[in-house]
């Protein structure tokens, strides 16, 4: 995995939550590269449970994924298999989690905080900024206010692709030691900074498919490849014929 500077500090957070038993959050919008980051850094280590959480957001529905993640026998032997083996769980779209009706009380989130406090299980919460506006809001604000009280640590992703983060993803690709020009980079920053079209993700997609082409073809990767491929890709006068 190209290592930038987004994956290293959720690699940093998710090293803290393991070894300090910490519950922690990882937040940025969709598009920003937190799942590759962290399915990824699940796989390099061990003890560590990556749960995509369930669309109905019923506990039963969690603790049956988590059953599955672990083999265990029952959800007895899950919980205290968690505790002994000092384990981290990531909980990606965690959003799905909160209550859909007010008359409902969050009882994944009850149930998690739980664990985390009597087996010491390492939680890590991966979501957009709409689960804390949910969490944070009226009534359920009020009642998730232990649950929220736990995060140790929390990386706030930004929305905007750097120069420098930009850099880092464009040396993954280019067969070269020397840095991009500004012009590829400016253009790249702008392809992942485009409002609603998929932000980071769009990026690495286009530099991912970029390459192999550039590969197929022994042509090199520059801008003009990234343009035409770019413009292909998004279906702009692909079907040639008269305008009607």
């Amino acid at each position: 995995m190209i290592e930038t500077l987004l994956t290293k500090e959720i690699a940093k957070t998710l090293d803290y939550a393991r070894a300090r038993r910490a519950c922690v959050l990882i937040q940025g919008r969709t598009g920003r590269g937190k799942t590759t980051a962290v399915r990824r850094w699940c796989a390099r280590k061990r003890n560590v449970y990556y749960i995509d959480c369930p669309a109905n957001g019923s506990l039963r529905s969690l603790q049956q994924l988590l059953l599955e993640a672990t083999a265990a026998a029952s959800l007895r032997d899950m919980e205290l298999g968690l505790a002994a083996q000092k384990a981290t769980v990531i909980l990606d779209e965690c959003a799905r989690l909160i209550p859909q009706r007010a008359d409902r009380n969050a009882t994944s989130l009850e149930w998690l905080r739980r664990l985390h406090d009597t087996g010491e299980v390492a939680l890590a919460f991966v979501a957009t900024s709409y689960f804390m506006k949910e969490c944070t809001g009226g009534g359920l604000g009020e009642y998730l206010e232990q649950f929220l009280g736990r995060f140790r640590d929390r990386c706030i992703i930004p929305d905007y692709v750097s120069d420098a983060e930009a850099t880092d993803i464009l040396a993954g690709f280019l067969d070269t030691d020397e840095p991009p020009s500004e012009e590829l980079l400016d253009w790249c920053a702008a392809v992942a900074n485009e409002s609603g079209q998929g932000g980071a993700r769009r990026l690495w997609w286009l530099l991912e498919d970029a390459a192999g082409i550039a590969k197929a073809n022994r042509h090199p990767l520059n801008l003009a490849l990234l343009k035409a491929v770019l413009h292909d890709y998004e279906g702009k006068e692909r079907f040639p014929g008269r305008k009607k």
